[in-house]
Order: C-alpha cells, then structure tokens, then sequence
C-alpha cells in the first residue's frame, strides 16, 4: 500500500535507487553543466562520465532542480493519492534546492513540508529513508518531518579528496579552507558541519587520509543506538570496499551498511579520488 504522505528527495541524497523503488521515493535529479550543456544527474549523466570530464579538464558545473521539477513530483504523489509531501533536500548553505522546493509547495495542491537536512549524500538519503519508512507506518507528515530531521541531525558526514580545487571552483569551501590544498603534500579531512563544508583535520597522506575517516566512523557509531553507515567514493572502489568491510567486521550489529557510488553531483565538486563516510542513528523501521 502507497504511503498517504509521500516522500521527495534529490539525487544528491546519492540513495541508490533500488532502495527509492522499495520505499516509495521519489527522487528528483539535480543538473550537471558539461561544457554549457546540461544532464540530468542519474537518466543522462553518471559519476564515472563526470569523473571522466574532470580528468579530461572539460568545463563542469552543477544547477539546482527547478520548482517545475518538484511541482511535477507533488502532482504524481498527490495523483497516486497521497495526501502531503515531505520533501527531504540536501542543505541550503550549499544549494538552491531548498528553495526551489519551497516555491512548488506554494501552488501544490496538497500539503508540503521542506526539510533542509543541513547535509548531503547518504547522510540526507538515510534522512528520505527514516521519513519514508515512518509515512509507511501511517504517520502524518509533522512526525515524518520530525522522522529526517532526527535521522539528519545525528549524522556524521566526512569525506577526503585528493584535491581541493573543485570545491573552490565551486564556491563550497571557504578561502582558508581552500588554501590548505596549496600547502604540499598535506591531504584534507571535510565534513559537512552546520550546513556547509569545514575543513576538521589534515595529515600527511592519502592513505592516512582514508585511515582517519574509518577512525572516526568507528568512533561514531559506538555513539548510535542503531547505527549505519555508507561508503561512498568515486574512482577508489577498492578501498572504499574494503572500508566497507572493516567497518562491518568491527561492528556486525549495524543496522544498514552501504557501499555507494558519490553522485554524479557531488563528484563534479569533490573531483577524481573522493572518499565519503556517512554514520547515523536509524529509527527502528528503517531495515
């Protein structure tokens, strides 16, 4: 049975669309700009195609969805006989998305709620998931609202890469941050704190790099009552596989365990070598 509060997020949620089909999610894809022309990220791009484009030194730019998008998703779930919308989008501090979310609800023929999950990646995906297992269970939107926002606060999001240019090109780090990858051989540690990006440590090597962010995961989910965790990474699988298994091995009691490609959106900013590790606190009906 078709929840009567639907579930909308963005594909820089990064959930892999095996689990929006068995949740009933609706995920609307951010644009990615390749040399002036524009791809919906997942149907027309795919991560390892942008990576492609970075490494070849093509121009790549990213753009928000438009409130046409997220109107045409609130018309098909209130077709399909939902009665509200919650809509769970990555942070306002690094996109547009909140708003264009927000400018659909006005003429949306039923309810919507926006949640700014405040991140990104898996960390705003298990956000969607605890809020679409929540609507399955029959709740109203405030509680599956409420649902994400939990789910969303208790997560750890960090990611290391092997260059800070395309977040500056971006425009998603600070200057000092940015400076820190003028500084040679130094690799740097980013989370996403309070909506935006921030620079939390720096060591001397990539594979210190990596080593810091499982450290630091194993530390966080000793802090969950039922923790999960995704991997996340773009042109390093092996390791990302492996990270995957330590963190697994070191704790079978995960609730849900993730390997997962970046996004093609997110890979456009975080560029070639991209390590991302997500910890959170899933309510009990997430499985």
């Amino acid at each position: 049975m078709t929840p009567t509060v639907a579930v909308v997020t963005d594909s820089a949620s990064s959930l892999p669309a095996e689990l929006a089909e068995r949740w009933h999610i609706r995920v609307i894809p951010l644009q990615i700009v390749v040399n002036g022309s524009s791809f919906a990220e997942g149907a027309e791009i795919s991560p390892n195609e942008v990576l492609a484009h970075l490494v070849a030194g093509d121009p790549v730019s990213t753009s928000q969805p438009s409130p046409a998008q997220f109107e045409e998703a609130y018309r098909d779930a209130a077709a399909a006989g939902a009665t509200a919308v919650v809509a769970v989008v990555l942070s306002g501090k690094l996109s547009g998305t909140v708003s264009a979310a927000e400018t659909a609800a006005v003429s949306a023929a039923i309810p919507v709620t926006v949640v700014d999950s405040g991140t990104v990646g898996m960390a705003a995906g298990y956000a969607a998931l605890a809020a679409a297992a929540t609507a399955a269970n029959g709740a109203d939107a405030d509680a599956v609202a409420a649902a994400a926002r939990r789910v969303a606060q208790s997560s750890l999001c960090m990611f290391t890469v092997d260059s800070l240019e395309f977040l500056r090109r971006g425009g998603r780090i600070s200057p000092a941050t940015a400076a820190v990858g003028k500084v040679l051989g130094v690799r740097p540690l980013l989370e996403v704190r309070d909506g935006e990006v921030a620079l939390f440590d720096r060591v001397r090597t990539t594979a210190r790099a990596r080593a810091a962010l499982v450290e630091c995961a194993d530390e966080a989910i000793g802090e969950h009552v039922r923790p999960a965790v995704a991997v996340m990474a773009l042109g390093e699988a092996d390791y990302a596989d492996d990270a995957t298994r330590v963190l697994e091995l070191a704790h079978p009691h995960l609730a849900m365990s993730l390997r997962t490609s970046v996004s093609a959106v997110l890979s456009a900013h975080a560029g070639p070598g991209a390590l991302a590790v997500v910890v959170v606190d899933l309510p009990a009906d997430v499985h």
